[in-house]
């Protein structure tokens, strides 16, 4: 029986029931447009989606082309909420469960958005010029021909990747962080964020990095703070070995609260590590961490002191 396909045009590569996390009183976000150096407020529903984003028209006949944007909503980011609600206000209450899907929903958001979409490309692009012949390397350096990653590319990477990151996420550390009263997390449209302090942003490090932590914002009031156990031991730069399947059992620990001046300077670094968007409960705190509406040099400015 050939499958119906779906009907919904506009995709998220960030959920919108995950920003809603972000809005403001009124159910509104505060988003702020890095290439235009705008800011505007929207609605998540408004936020973060691409047309056809998950659209595979290659799919075979009878399979539904948007198979995927079906399967996340219907499935991980309605079982990811529920999840993420229980990381915030009952840590101790996540069962193996909740843990899969929060590992699961972590790595797929981390290589599903544009950032990594365009990253990998460029990675494509540099090893099939690396590999090519020198004269065609050299013919598409000088503009003679003509070297262009289709959109399937992108679908290619997402398929590679599936699987490789959870196995170090399950081995950190979790944290999860309270912002104090006043101070308030932001996201972007890059929510895994990965940051290094010896591979400053926009630059991104590797998971295998001990001095990698990993930032994801739960929501204005909380964050989740990833760290491997080596980081306080080992140089930031030391690349751990591969790691082996784990138990399913992730150690998390809660309470500890951040002062305003952590939580800016936290949000400084979401903010480089941002692709175009990056939301706020209020246009204050997307100023705070130098999203304004100055010239670009705005975000070259020195990292806020912890």
């Amino acid at each position: 029986m050939k499958q119906r396909e779906s009907t919904a045009k506009g995709h998220h590569y960030v959920p919108s029931s995950y920003l809603g996390r972000f809005a403001d009183s009124e159910g509104f976000l505060n988003v702020w447009d890095r290439p235009r150096r705008k800011s505007r407020r929207q609605r998540p529903a408004e936020v973060m989606k691409i047309r056809y984003y998950y659209r595979q028209p290659w799919a075979p006949q009878g399979v539904d082309p948007n198979i995927m944007e079906t399967a996340l909503g219907q499935d991980l980011e309605d079982k990811a909420k529920d999840a993420i609600n229980r990381l915030i206000n009952a840590p101790a209450s996540l069962d193996d469960h909740d843990t899969a899907t929060l590992l699961v929903y972590l790595e797929f958001q981390r290589i599903r958005v544009p950032r990594q979409a365009e990253t990998a490309k460029q990675l494509m692009r540099e090893t099939i010029l690396r590999l090519a012949p020198v004269h065609i390397s050299d013919s598409i350096h000088n503009g003679e021909y003509q070297l262009t990653m289709k959109e399937s590319a992108r679908f290619d990477y997402m398929r590679w990747m599936v699987g490789y990151l959870h196995p170090w996420f399950a081995r950190m550390e979790w944290e999860v962080i309270e912002a104090e009263e006043g101070a308030a997390f932001i996201t972007t449209d890059s929510p895994v964020s990965f940051y290094n302090p010896e591979c400053p942003p926009p630059a991104e490090a590797g998971i295998a990095l001990a001095g990698t932590k990993i930032f994801f914002p739960l929501s204005s009031r909380a964050m989740l703070l990833m760290r491997h156990p080596e980081c306080r031991s080992e140089h930031p730069l030391k690349v751990l070995a591969d790691p082996t399947l784990c138990d399913g059992v992730v150690s998390i620990t809660h309470g500890t609260v951040w002062n305003k001046k952590m939580v800016t300077s936290t949000n400084w670094k979401l903010l480089q590590l941002a692709h175009h968007f990056v939301v706020a409960e209020n246009n204050e705190v997307l100023k705070q961490c130098g999203a304004t509406l100055l010239a670009p040099m705005a975000f070259t400015m020195e990292e806020p002191a912890q």
